[in-house]
């Protein structure tokens, strides 16, 4: 071996190595986090025994996916029986790009920041819960979404116009919750469509019913060519009339 390629690995260990390090052990300490935060009352998360050494072990605990150097991928904990509020321990996992906490008994609110949270998420499927309060605006902030699914929650509010910005938006459902006011106006080639929006008994817009707004104003301007077309053809009728009968007179 050369002393140049000596020093070169040498570097790489000196430099690569404890880099990597520190990025598995921010991965485990994401899964650690997520764990202390939530309440496992079926010990679904059982398998997570954490201990010291290599991180690689994380990538055997049911329901996490790796990639490249052990870092954490994906997070499915659909149907565990979970509690709790959404875990804001999820930042540390920085290469995250799926999460599935579906079918589960979360409560609360979703935090505001939550693009902070999973930056590069592209799959996020949050259905059959227990979430409330309104869908954080935020969530239009993580550009990478694909698949978004709120449906069987408790949301209120109204639906973000934010989120009809997410451009590579393909699966999206908000349906049976307690949403309010105008569905926000989606790509229809995107081909979402009213079974997205179901059971929100005070959703309205494209592809729903129109809104009462929607529809006052179409009345509105119905009655208003209506006032106008009085106003211009009510003289031009008497004036005819008027003609008619004089011209009858003149020739009697």
């Amino acid at each position: 071996m050369s002393i140049t390629t000596l020093v070169s690995t040498c570097l790489w260990f000196l430099v690569v190595v404890p880099s990597l390090t520190g990025a598995n052990e921010v991965n485990v300490n994401c899964l650690r986090s997520i764990k202390s935060q939530v309440q496992d009352p079926k010990g679904s998360l059982s398998s997570w025994a954490f201990r010291k050494g290599t991180a690689s072990y994380v990538c055997r605990f049911i329901g996490v996916e790796c990639w490249d150097v052990d870092r954490v991928l994906s997070i499915d904990l659909s149907g565990f029986g979970l509690q709790g509020e959404f875990p804001l321990g999820l930042n540390e996992c920085s290469s995250l790009t799926g999460l599935d906490l579906s079918r589960n008994n979360f409560s609360g609110s979703l935090p505001s920041n939550i693009a902070s949270l999973i930056p590069f998420v592209t799959t996020l499927d949050l259905s059959y819960n227990q979430f409330s309060g309104e869908i954080p605006a935020g969530l239009s902030d993580v550009t990478y979404l694909n698949t978004l699914m709120l449906q069987h929650n408790h949301f209120t509010g109204q639906i973000p116009p934010e989120i009809a910005s997410l451009k590579r938006l393909k699966q999206f459902s908000v349906a049976e919750n307690q949403l309010t006011g105008p569905v926000p106006e989606f790509n229809e080639a995107l081909g979402i469509g009213v079974e997205s929006f179901a059971n929100n008994t005070d959703l309205c817009g494209w592809p729903m019913d129109y809104c009462i707004e929607q529809e006052e104003k179409v009345s509105r301007f119905g009655k208003m060519g209506a006032a106008i077309g009085a106003a211009v053809f009510a003289p031009v009728g008497a004036f005819l009339g008027w003609f008619f009968f004089n011209g009858r007179k003149e020739n009697q």
